[in-house]
């Protein structure tokens, strides 16, 4: 038999190599090559990483059967999604086929889930306790120090267990005087830490909890109740002398006297980075920081931004950050202004920390022509064009809005947008709904865009007023060819018999849709019709679901769907969802099927009478 070059490599490099692949694809890849290279995978590769982010279905099943029970004793980090992830019920399946994680999984180090909601953590939270290797523990995916919206009811205000052997965490607590009290926490040995929701009267207490934590990322809001202050919470006796890296977002409620007596009794602290909407004032004031900032802090970074109809004279605020104090410290400060300096947003140049970007047509940098890089940036709010402003670059952005309704077509596109629009990162077009831009603007943007754009959100007025005009046709077709993913938001207008079969049309190579229909009829013949469907996230009437108990039954009874996996969730009163993770669709007589599928459809049934 003629050996492959790869069963010719020494152990030491097929071991080097594992350290660099999932451990699931190194298996189905290279398990069954020889015996020496089977060999080599069960005895000598003991650090495997497994992630199932954005895996297919089919994948999924076939891991999960035929390799993780093969390989399971050597993983040390896993990777899951939530139900609120393009494969919705995958924890769950995970867990009904790994069902006492610890037993299964014995030398697990780090652990994450993403997408997640708070049922898919309260399914987890009994299995944490039990895995006793654990370092690492991530719940969420944290790219942005301030998120978009906070939910409290998806928030942890009581205690979880967690294993001792835990030095990093990253938890949705929502942190209170009643979660101080009733937390089972006595001490930690927790390192580094990422909060949701931190009550600025229960930080101090919190902090003393975690007395070996280095680096915290939280959010800091106000008093979640009217007792004691944050100084009568201090104990004289204690220090907190280990933290040294701290990133938060401050509230509106907070004031900073508050946050700053806190700040004196972190003498450790070199790295400071903090992001604010609308602050208490005392955030901008130069000279206030001056005399509360430690000794040892070496990095200060801050993104202010005010947007208040009444804001404090910008010019007065930046005046101080120029004193001797922070040009001696590299802390350089400077000042972008909106809508003729009516907003203004305060903050330092050195690495940027703001990762969403409200980037208007009339943004101007104070007295400064440099131009700044936002490597932090992942999303920008940006009217359709930038004619005015080019002083800054955006390498790793992800998404984009684009709004600016009654725009002139014949404009050129800004030599900047374009090279943003050629990112290999930027993956998603979002439009305004209030002020969206129009659809030939869209297709041109579209066209000058590098192909990793595949994911398209917008109104559903929008959508239709496109599918309705013979003119835009071609951009129909454009539309065919580059998306992949779309997320219809929920309006008034809702796709009805006179426009799916156009809408199925310009949409017949998606992969994943989230959308708002009236009848089940109409989701059947999605269904039916979009074949290359991996997600589907249905908004549907409650009523139309009537008194139904076994979804899965339904979509089996009236889809070619054969493998999937469904989870219902109620929205409102009068709405709920059906979200689906699809598998591969294998069928005997799948023509057969199809065709018998479409014709229970009104549209078209009343043609075939």
């Amino acid at each position: 038999m003629t050996l492959s070059k790869f069963d010719s490599l020494p152990p030491e490099l097929i071991v080097e190599i594992s350290d660099y692949l999932d451990g699931c694809d190194l298996y189905y890849a290279f398990y069954g090559i020889s015996l020496r290279i089977n060999t080599i995978l069960n005895q000598q590769c003991h650090r495997l990483h497994v992630s199932f982010i954005r895996i297919s279905k089919i994948k999924f099943d076939l891991y999960c059967n035929l390799i993780l029970p093969r390989m399971s004793a050597h993983i040390v980090s896993l990777k899951l999604c939530g139900d609120n992830s393009s494969t919705p019920g995958q924890l769950t399946l995970f867990l009904t086929r790994f069902n006492a994680l610890a037993s299964v999984f014995i030398k697990l180090e780090s652990f994450k889930l993403i997408d997640y909601t708070k049922s898919d953590v309260e399914i987890l939270v009994p299995h944490f306790s039990m895995l006793s290797q654990l370092k690492c523990l991530s719940i969420g995916e944290y790219k942005r120090l301030m998120p978009f919206t906070i939910h409290t009811n998806e928030l942890f205000n009581e205690n979880v267990i967690l294993p001792i052997s835990l030095r990093s965490l990253a938890f949705p607590y929502e942190v209170s005087n009643e979660w101080i009290q009733t937390s089972s926490i006595t001490t930690s040995f927790v390192e580094q830490l990422h909060v949701h929701h931190i009550h600025i009267n229960a930080l101090y207490s919190f902090l003393q909890r975690f007395s070996y934590l280095k680096r915290l990322t939280a959010v800091i809001t106000g008093f979640n109740q009217n007792n004691l202050s944050v100084e009568n919470n201090f104990q004289s006796n204690v220090i907190l002398h280990k933290l040294q890296y701290l990133n938060v977002n401050i509230t509106q409620q907070v004031l900073f006297d508050d946050f700053a007596w806190i700040l004196r009794n972190l003498t450790e602290l070199q790295s400071l980075s903090l992001e604010a909407l609308n602050p208490d004032i005392g955030f901008l004031e130069a000279h206030r920081w001056e005399t509360v900032l430690p000794t040892k802090l070496s990095s200060f970074r801050f993104d202010l931004t005010m947007a208040l109809p009444t804001n404090p004279d910008h010019l007065q605020l930046l005046e101080p950050f120029k004193s001797q104090y922070w040009v001696s410290r590299c802390w350089f400060v400077q000042c972008r202004l909106r809508d003729r300096g009516r907003f203004f947003r305060l903050s330092t140049i050195k690495s940027p920390i703001v990762t969403i970007l409200n980037w208007p047509d009339d943004e101007v940098l104070l007295d400064s022509p440099s131009t700044t890089v936002y490597s932090n940036v992942t999303h920008i709010e940006l009217w359709w064009n930038l004619s005015k402003s080019a002083q800054a670059i955006c390498p790793n952005v992800r998404s984009i809005q684009f709004y600016g309704a009654v725009n002139d077509q014949n404009e050129a596109v800004h030599p900047n947008i374009v090279d943003i629009l050629q990112n290999s990162s930027l993956k998603h077009i979002i439009i305004n709904d209030n002020l969206p831009i129009n659809h030939i603007r869209f297709a041109t943007i579209l066209c000058k865009s590098s192909n990793n754009i595949q994911m398209l959100t917008c109104s559903a007025n929008w959508l239709l007023f496109m599918l309705e005009y013979k003119q835009y046709e071609w951009i129909c077709l454009l539309t065919t060819m580059r998306i992949r993913k779309l997320v219809v938001n929920s309006d008034e207008h809702v796709l009805s018999n006179t426009n799916l079969i156009a809408f199925c049309r310009t949409f017949i190579n998606l992969q994943e849709i989230t959308m708002k229909m009236e009848t089940t009829e109409d989701m059947f013949f999605l269904l039916n019709t979009l074949e290359n469907l991996t997600m589907a996230n249905i908004e549907l009437p409650n009523i139309v679901l009537g008194n139904i108990t076994d979804n899965m039954r339904l979509i089996k009874d009236n889809t070619i769907l054969v493998d999937f996996v469904i989870r219902k969730q109620v929205t409102s009163l009068d709405t709920c969802k059906l979200i689906l993770w699809i598998g591969p669709r294998h069928n005997s007589d799948l023509a057969r099927t199809r065709s018998d599928r479409y014709l229970q459809h009104p549209i078209i049934h009343q043609y075939m009478q």
